[in-house]
């Protein structure tokens, strides 16, 4: 698994937040993908429509409960802000640099990468930024943001301290 340090510019992206426990996301966040899909034509300025991003905050992955509440937000990107249509919101990602790492494979992969980022991170001495969000970077072409979830096929972004 390749980890490699990618810059991002700041993101502007339009979506839905999810909020609940971690063991309810599973099921909720998946309704979330299906109505953002269903209202991408009533969102002015969308970027690329076969690109997606799943963005969690930081501080959410640093929770010790067994079974934390997580803000989940699916996101499109937009050139700028508009009017948004009801229940959609904004969400600035600030520019900076991240740790990137593909998950490909079963659902196996997903924990799979997380630790493979934190042992990268322990042996290259950096540290997350918990104050920033971690991404999901989706692209259509390489795998649908609904389900069904056979198999994934996305970039994992942390973001770094300087």
């Amino acid at each position: 698994m390749n980890v490699s340090v990618v810059s991002r510019h700041e993101i502007q992206l339009v979506g839905i937040k999810v909020v609940g426990r971690r063991s309810e996301l599973s099921h909720r966040v998946p309704l979330a993908w299906l109505e953002l899909l269903a209202r991408l034509d009533s969102i002015p300025g969308v970027v690329d429509r076969d690109v997606f991003h799943g963005c969690v905050p930081g501080s959410d992955h640093a929770q010790e409960d067994a079974d934390p509440v997580y803000q989940y937000w699916v996101t499109t990107e937009v050139r700028a802000v508009a009017a948004l249509p009801d229940g959609l919101k904004a969400l600035t990602v600030p520019a900076r640099d991240y740790a990137l790492t593909p998950v490909q494979g079963g659902a196996e992969a997903i924990d799979a990468a997380y630790l493979h980022l934190a042992q990268w991170l322990e042996a290259q001495g950096r540290r997350s930024a918990p104050e920033s969000f971690f991404l999901e970077r989706y692209d259509s072409r390489r795998q649908k943001v609904t389900p069904p979830y056979e198999r994934f096929d996305y970039d994992l972004l942390t973001p770094l301290l300087p």
